[in-house]
């Protein structure tokens, strides 16, 4: 489910990811400050002022930066409850790395993540120039781990980053729209994006 209403760029059955606002950046700096939820995306929390966030967040908003883009991830009500984004895009070979966090903790063991991504990946495999998505969770992250692959994500090899391990997960686009139509990913949605698209979307003659 795709919609260009109020800058939306997917939904699901909970969940809208949309362009982001200013007004966006009070939450994401209070989260981005917040020690747990640094601590799951792998980071230090954030130490710049307010005010030079929001001069940032607003540079980021002004300027298209072609490699990355970052969107708002809110409930179908219209509560802001994280962002997800894509980053190092590398255009001629159509891959690029993906990254979602959830600020409020009474938001997180819900299979909002799972949700989000699944509408994520539907959007980029038919708006964007992808064939290839990756990305990097902590090895402990066990939580994350299972979220990502319940998302269609497969297990790529562990990596070292800033003295700490990361999971590398990847999803192709051939296997991961066959899995698709297959209605793997149905829970999350109904069924009605599959059922909307034509089978000539998913390239025969490929395996997941």
């Amino acid at each position: 489910m795709t919609t260009e209403e109020h800058g939306t760029i997917a939904t699901s059955l909970r969940l809208r990811i949309r362009e982001k606002r200013i007004e966006d950046a009070r939450a994401e700096y209070a989260w981005r400050r917040d020690p747990e939820v640094a601590r799951y995306d792998g980071t230090k929390p954030l130490i710049l002022s307010f005010q030079e966030f929001v001069q940032q967040f607003e540079r980021d908003l002004r300027f298209a930066n072609p490699t990355r883009r970052a969107y708002a991830l809110e409930t179908i009500a219209g509560e802001h409850i994280g962002g997800l984004m894509y980053y190092n895009a590398d255009h001629a070979t159509g891959t690029a790395e993906y990254g979602i966090s959830i600020g409020p903790s009474d938001r997180r063991d819900a299979g909002l993540g799972t949700e989000a991504t699944i509408a994520f990946l539907r959007f980029a495999w038919q708006a964007l120039p992808l064939r290839h998505i990756y990305l990097h969770t902590l090895e402990w992250n066990v939580r994350a781990h299972r979220c990502f692959e319940r998302a269609g994500f497969r297990d790529a090899g562990v990596t070292l980053r800033h003295g700490q391990h990361f999971m590398r997960m990847e999803a192709k686009r051939e296997w991961w729209l066959l899995w698709d139509m297959e209605g793997r990913f149905d829970a999350y949605d109904g069924g009605e994006a599959r059922d909307g698209r034509a089978a000539a979307e998913v390239p025969a003659g490929r395996e997941p």
